[in-house]
């Protein structure tokens, strides 16, 4: 694809430097004009080969442009992967650690609790409740 993106641009220069120079050479010559008229099959062939040079050269950037933007897309998609396991990762890590210090406390508590008895509780003697 890379060849041919080159030969079409050699194409399309060689076909603008053609068309500047022969212009330039005739510019002051009215019989130079007229013979362009007696040849006017060279001039619409010649034409019409730059119409498709250029339509050639919009179809690669159209073409180039499409496929920047598959590429952006999956380079987008992963960056959001990326993302979403970093994410993961650390509220995997944030959430470790405190769960296992909150299972470690309860597992103190209940068995500083089991073998003795809760002294602060009393008996409920009044009738209101």
């Amino acid at each position: 694809m890379k060849t041919f993106r080159t030969i079409v641009f050699v194409a399309l220069l060689i076909f603008h430097i053609a068309t500047v120079v022969i212009i330039s050479i005739g510019k002051n010559d009215l019989n130079f004009l007229f013979d362009l008229f007696k040849q006017m099959d060279l001039v619409q062939y010649s034409s019409i080969a730059g119409l498709v040079l250029f339509i050639v050269v919009i179809f690669l950037f159209k073409q180039e442009e499409k496929s920047r933007t598959k590429l952006n897309e999956k380079h987008e998609q992963e960056i959001n992967q990326f993302k979403a396991k970093l994410y993961d990762k650390k509220e995997s890590e944030s959430t470790s650690p405190v769960k296992a210090q909150t299972s470690s406390n309860k597992d103190e508590s209940s068995k500083n609790e089991a073998p003795e008895e809760d002294s602060t509780k009393t008996d409920d003697t009044n009738p209101q409740s």
